[in-house]
């Protein structure tokens, strides 16, 4: 089976299926998009997906090739702008709705969760992206804040909440996560900075399960704080508490049965009572000397070891890597405007287009030999060349992409431990990609 030209007709069907309604997708249903003209709705939001690094005029000649009749750059920046950001989202969701498989250890989807930060040009300044004298310089700094839940098993993109960096909320994005999640029963797997009784609740509630690192034992800000003692070795136990807003003799007489909620403090779960019963699994592990990690997690013991554990956060850095794809494989960091609506539009349409090529590359098989090293496709050239493939309309003389795929692999060399590289990047100003 031609994987890539199942996905291209899934994705050709989600856009058709929005242009039909794409009333409730533009800015003015009653102007926008009525008549017919160079740049289509369809055609609009497909042409934004695949927009590469170039500038903007560089691209559109490549999208819509080298003729006279070439559309200007100023047409389609007001051909985006007439769109919603909400459609990309749309079609973001209908396309995992269509192509999306559901692959599980033990029963469970493993969803990792996180955020990473896009900086982007802060010529315009509004109170959601623009953190006012927010450095040393007191320069302001203009970003947007991606939190996403990326599926660890097939290798994609699962949700995604887009906030300006001024008003972040991480925790907020991750109960939404959660909300709106309605798959199979799944692992949520998230680093420090999730860590809170309110979300282990909501997890709890949800139905499904939660394996979180939290600050260590030693740490005065760690949730695990009240939950002790703990002895400062490796270990693997349950703890259980009573949660209350009050502070009665008796509550604070007993630490080891009560914990004090102060009212600053968000928890959800109170309703009516004014306790609730809290129970969750420590698991403490040595990763260097002297240099542990904790994790807070209600699987179960029996069915989930500590070894097992530590493979499951190990299996979080995907979503980390995945990022790195996102902005410099695919490009995110290199935007085509300084609106944000038209910004948003872009993360979205990444997005789809990492989802597109991970579930081809996916069923790409490397061929088995005897070699000295492991192999593994080429990512990068993966994601260019299913790009360049996705533009080559109505060719038929193209070779079979996956076979193609297949020949393009690099070796996996394990252990391999690179110094990180603390000093940042100089930002370039490229405003010749702009509107």
């Amino acid at each position: 089976m031609n994987n890539f030209k199942s996905l291209k007709k899934h994705l050709n069907s989600c856009i058709k299926s929005m242009d039909r309604s794409r009333s409730l997708f533009v800015v003015d249903p009653k102007k926008h998009f009525t008549r017919k003209r160079k740049h289509l709705f369809g055609n609009t939001l497909l042409n934004v997906i695949l927009l590469e690094a170039g500038s903007l005029k560089d691209e559109i000649y490549k999208l819509f090739g080298y003729h006279l009749d070439t559309p200007t750059a100023s047409s389609f920046i007001q051909a985006r702008d007439k769109i919603r950001p909400d459609a990309f989202r749309s079609l973001f969701d209908s396309f995992n709705r269509n192509t999306h498989i559901v692959p599980l250890l033990k029963g469970f989807r493993l969803i990792a969760v996180d955020g990473t930060v896009l900086p982007i040009r802060n010529e315009f300044k509004d109170e959601k992206t623009t953190i006012m004298n927010g450095n040393q310089s007191n320069i302001p700094f203009s970003a947007f804040h991606i939190n996403t839940s990326y599926d660890l098993l097939e290798h994609t993109y699962e949700d995604v909440i887009i906030q300006g960096q001024a008003v972040m909320d991480e925790n907020g994005a991750f109960r939404q996560i959660v909300d709106r999640y309605q798959g199979r029963k799944a692992i949520f797997i998230a680093d420090r900075g999730y860590e809170s009784l309110n979300s282990f609740a909501q997890i709890n509630h949800s139905g499904n399960k939660f394996l979180i690192r939290v600050k260590d034992i030693g740490s005065r800000t760690s949730v695990l704080r009240s939950f002790g003692p703990f002895p400062d070795t490796e270990f693997d136990r349950t703890v259980k508490r009573t949660l209350t807003r009050r502070q009665t003799k008796e509550i604070k007489a007993h630490p080891e049965i009560y914990k004090f909620v102060p009212k600053n403090q968000r928890f959800d779960y109170f309703g009516e009572s004014e306790f609730y019963d809290m129970s969750f699994r420590v698991v403490r592990f040595e990763i260097s000397d002297g240099t542990y990690e904790s994790i807070v997690t209600n699987l179960d013991k029996d069915e989930f070891t500590i070894t097992e554990i530590k493979e499951l956060y190990h299996r979080r850095w995907e979503i980390e890597t995945s990022y790195r794809d996102l902005k410099y494989d695919l490009d995110l960091n290199t935007l085509h405007s300084k609106k944000r609506n038209l910004i948003e539009q872009e993360i979205y349409a990444r997005l789809i287009l990492y989802n597109f090529c991970r579930r081809i590359t996916n069923e790409v098989r490397i061929e088995e030999r005897k070699r000295e090293y492991e192999y593994q496709l080429n990512y990068v050239r993966a994601y260019h060349m299913i790009r360049d493939y996705l533009k080559k309309k109505g060719r038929t003389d193209l070779p079979n992409i996956e076979e193609l795929l297949a020949k393009e692999i690099l070796p996996v060399r394990h252990n391999r431990q690179n110094e990180r590289k603390i000093k940042p990047k100089n930002a370039i100003g490229f405003n010749y990609r702009y509107d």
